[in-house]
């Protein structure tokens, strides 16, 4: 029974097989077969984190409204920002440094950021030590905090994050030193 039972899907498949060359052959079967043309899109522009790479510090001169800002805010925003970045191992991430007087303390704070689009999305950690107190605290900026083209050799710096639990946000554009 077995045997009988092989040997008829055997046949089958022979069968199978010779109807479908047959079909491959056929005389008034097409043999091109037109596509309607694709259109292939344009190859975007390679976006890397180079334009954020380097030194930049705050350009009072170019920005007066950020000082008024930082005065009247002091206490929660940050004066005379620098910011660093330098390319990491791909096109797409960078090593970050952000030091900057916030909450009347000169901090400095690294990390990291990844580029999305055209913005540099960064986080970074410090310690620092109180004026006149023996001890430190965590510098912590993350969400919100970016970096953007804002003009010809200028970056927007926006940070957001906590100075020994105090809050600080707020933004500075940067200019390349």
């Amino acid at each position: 029974m077995t045997r009988t039972l092989i040997g008829g899907i055997a046949v089958a498949l022979g069968m199978t097989l010779m109807v479908a060359c047959q079909k491959k052959e056929s005389p008034t079967a097409p043999t091109t077969v037109s596509a309607p043309a694709v259109a292939v899109p344009p190859s975007s522009p390679s976006v890397s984190v180079d334009s954020f790479v380097g030194d930049w510090q705050a350009d009072p001169v170019t920005d007066p409204g950020s000082i008024a800002e930082a005065e009247a805010a002091a206490p929660r925003s940050c004066s005379q920002v620098e910011f660093r970045a330098v390319r990491d191992v791909d096109s797409r991430t960078a090593a970050v440094v952000f030091a900057a007087t916030c909450a009347r303390v000169r901090i400095r704070a690294t990390g990291v950021g990844t580029l999305v689009g055209d913005t540099l999305l960064w986080r970074a950690r410090g310690e620092v030590t109180l004026p006149n107190a023996a001890r430190t605290c965590a510098v912590i900026f993350g969400d919100g905090s970016k970096a953007q083209p804002a003009g010809e050799g200028l970056v927007r710096v926006a940070y957001n994050g906590t100075i020994c639990a105090a809050p600080v946000s707020g933004h500075a554009l940067v200019r390349r030193r």
